[in-house]
C-alpha cells in the first residue's frame, strides 16, 4: 500500500487494553474490512470485471489491471523500485514464495541477472533438508489428500529451491486436475502429476504440454480414458486448445472435433488385480490389500491401437494420420501459444496489465529460444516492468501464498499438526490439488471476501497460538531487545516496513503492553499478517 495511505481505525484498536482473544477478534474485523478496501482500491481484477485463473491471484486473459487510486501517471507507475531490500523482498514474494531477512539483505547486494540466477540455478542446491523432513511425517501420499496436501504445502515452506516450488505451483494452476475427481484411492496420480511439474518446472513448453497430455492423471480427469475412435471425446483437445495453450478465439470447433480423434486409445495401466476374493474378507482385511496394491502400483501412459483412429485428419489447416503428440506440436507452431503462454507467465510473475511492447519482447525469447520457460522466466525476472511500482503488490495474495510466506518470512520450523491442515485453510477458498474447475481458482480480488478474510485471521490465531493459547515460537523475532525492534522486525520482513507512520506508532504502543516477549511476538506477528499490506504481494 502507498506511503501516504493510512488505516485511522487502527491505533485505536492497539491501544485497547483487552485479553488476547478479544484484541484478535477486534483487529479481525479491523483488518478485514481495511483489507476488503484494498482490494477495492487496488481493482485487482481485469477490464472486464473478471478475475481470470491463475494460482497466485495472476490473471491470463490480458485484461489490463487497475492500479492505486494515489498514484496518478503511467511514469510514477513505470518508475524503477529504488530501495535494493525492497527490490529483493518483492523478487523472493513473486518468484520464490518469500525470503528471510537475511535472504532479502543477501539478495539485496545482487545484480538483477545475479538475483535472477541465483533463483533459476536451483539443479545444484541440496534440499536434503526438506527431504528429511517429509520422511520424519510418515504422511498417506497413496490415498490420503489431506496428506497430499500438507505434503505440498511444507515442500513450499521448507524448500532450499522456492523457485521450482513456485513454477510447481503455476503448473497445476494452469494445467489443473482435481483430486476429488480423481478419487481418493487414485490419489497417486496427483503425486505422480505434481513430480511431473516438479521435474519440468522450467522447460521447454512443448515437452512440458506433452508430459501433461500422456499423464495419468490428466488422461482421467479430462476423460481421455473414455475416448475411442467410435466416440472420441472432446474435453482435453478443447482444453488443450482453450485453456493450455491458445486460448478462446484461436481455433475452431472442427479444430477440436478433429483433435479429439488424435487423442483416442490413449490410457494408462490399472493397479494389479487382487490375489484374492476381495468379498470373501473383512473391511480391513480388505482396505489393507487394496492400500497395498495401489502402493505398488506404477502408473504409465499406454496405447491402445484397436481403440485408435488411425485416418486422416485436417487440424488448424494442416492434414495428416496425426496423433495426440502430432497436435501439440503444430499448436506450438502458432503465433498464439506464444503469446498465450508469455501472457500468462508475465501476469503471473510481475503485474497484470502487460502491453504488446512487452509481450513483442517476450515473443522473441520465445522463438529464439525454441520455447523455453526457463529463458522467458529469467527475461521477465530482470525486467524494467518486474521492478517498477505497476508491480509492487499488484496482486492479492493467494491463501497458499499467505499461509507460505507467513512460515518462510518468519523461519518458522516447528509447525503444529493441529493448526496447519485442511480445516485451517478450507475456508480461505484454496485447497491444494482442488481447484474449483479446469479453469483453475478466480484469483484476484476473488481471494478476499468477508468470509475468506475471515478464515485468514482465524488461521492466524489458531496457528500462532494453538488451541490452547500457546503462542508459536517465531524465530524471525526472537532475541528483540525492545518491542519497538519487534515491531520494526515483523514490518520489515513481512511488508518491507512500508505502512504509514501512525500504524507503526500504534503497533509500537501495544507491543508495550504486552510484557512476555514470546506473546508479544506472536501478537505483532499476527496484527501485521492481519494488515491490508500483507495481503498484497
Amino acid at each position: 500500500m502507498d506511503q501516504g495511505q493510512q488505516l485511522p481505525s487502527t491505533a485505536p484498536f492497539l491501544r485497547r487494553s483487552a485479553t488476547r482473544r478479544a484484541i484478535l477478534a477486534s483487529g479481525a474485523a479491523i483488518a478485514a474490512a481495511g483489507a476488503a478496501g484494498a482490494a477495492v482500491t487496488f481493482g485487482l481484477q481485469s477490464n472486464d470485471g473478471q478475475a481470470p485463473p491463475g494460482p497466485g491471484g495472476g490473471v491470463n486473459n490480458g485484461g489490463g489491471g487497475k492500479q492505486p487510486a494515489t498514484t496518478t501517471s503511467a511514469a510514477d507507475l513505470d518508475r524503477p523500485i529504488e530501495d535494493p531490500e525492497r527490490r529483493a523482498a518483492h523478487l523472493l514474494r513473486r518468484a520464490g514464495l518469500g525470503g528471510t531477512s537475511a535472504q532479502i539483505a543477501e539478495f539485496a547486494a545482487l545484480s538483477r541477472e545475479q538475483a535472477a540466477d541465483r533463483l533459476l540455478n536451483y539443479a545444484s542446491v541440496d534440499n536434503s533438508a526438506l527431504d528429511s523432513i517429509l520422511a520424519a511425517l510418515n504422511l498417506n501420499l497413496v490415498d490420503s489428500p489431506r496428506d497430499l496436501q500438507r505434503w505440498w504445502l511444507l515442500r513450499m515452506a521448507f524448500t532450499a529451491c522456492p523457485l521450482e516450488e513456485r513454477m510447481t505451483f503455476i503448473w497445476h494452476g494452469l494445467l489443473t486436475s482435481q483430486v476429488s475427481k480423481i478419487g481418493g484411492q487414485r490419489s497417486k496420480l496427483m503425486v505422480i502429476q505434481n513430480e511431473l511439474f516438479r521435474s519440468n518446472a522450467l522447460p521447454r513448453y512443448d515437452t512440458l504440454v506433452k508430459a501433461v497430455s500422456h499423464d495419468p492423471a490428466m488422461l482421467y480427469y479430462l476423460d481421455t480414458v473414455d475416448s475411442t475412435k467410435e466416440h472420441p471425446n472432446e474435453n482435453y483437445a478443447r482444453e488443450l486448445m482453450e485453456l493450455f495453450t491458445l486460448g478462446v478465439g484461436n481455433y475452431t470447433e472442427d479444430d477440436v472435433r478433429e483433435s479429439a480423434r488424435a487423442f483416442t486409445g490413449w490410457r494408462f495401466n490399472p493397479p494389479a488385480k487382487p490375489p484374492v476374493n476381495l468379498n470373501t474378507l473383512s473391511r480391513e482385511e480388505r482396505r489393507e490389500i487394496e492400500h497395498r496394491l495401489v502402493d505398488e502400483w506404477n502408473p504409465k501412459f499406454i496405447f491402445v491401437g484397436r481403440q485408435h483412429d488411425y485416418g486422416q485428419k485436417t487440424f488448424l489447416g494442416k492434414t495428416g494420420p496425426w496423433d495426440g503428440d502430432d497436435i501439440v506440436d503444430i499448436i506450438m507452431e502458432q503465433p498464439a501459444a506464444g503469446r498465450f503462454i508469455c501472457r500468462r507467465l508475465f501476469m503471473e510473475l510481475a503485474h497484470p496489465g502487460p502491453d504488446d511492447k512487452t509481450i513483442e519482447a517476450l515473443l522473441k525469447v520465445w522463438d529464439d529460444s525454441g520455447h523455453d520457460i526457463r529463458a522467458i522466466v529469467r527475461a521477465i525476472l530482470v525486467s524494467d516492468e518486474f521492478y517498477s511500482e505497476r508491480s509492487y503488490r499488484a496482486f492479492v495474495r493467494s491463501p497458499v501464498e499467505f499461509m507460505v510466506g507467513a512460515i518462510r518470512a518468519l523461519e518458522i520450523t516447528n509447525i503444529p499438526n493441529t493448526s496447519f491442515n485442511e480445516k485451517a485453510y478450507v475456508g480461505m477458498d484454496q485447497i491444494l490439488f482442488e481447484p474449483p474447475n479446469v479453469a483453475g481458482w478466480p484469483g484476484g480480488a476473488a481471494w478476499l471476501s468477508s468470509s475468506t478474510f475471515f478464515a485468514r485471521v482465524n488461521f492466524l490465531d489458531q496457528f500462532l497460538f494453538g488451541v490452547r493459547g500457546q503462542p508459536l515460537v517465531l524465530p524471525a523475532l526472537a532475541g528483540a531487545a525492545t518491542p519497538e525492534e519487534v515491531v520494526d522486525r515483523a514490518l520489515h520482513v513481512l511488508v518491507d516496513g512500508n505502512v504509514p507512520t501512525e500504524s507503526r506508532e500504534a503497533l509500537y504502543a501495544h507491543a508495550r503492553t504486552i510484557a512476555n516477549a514470546q506473546e508479544r511476538a506472536a501478537a505483532v506477528a499476527y496484527l501485521v499478517l492481519a494488515s491490508p499490506e500483507y495481503q498484497l504481494i
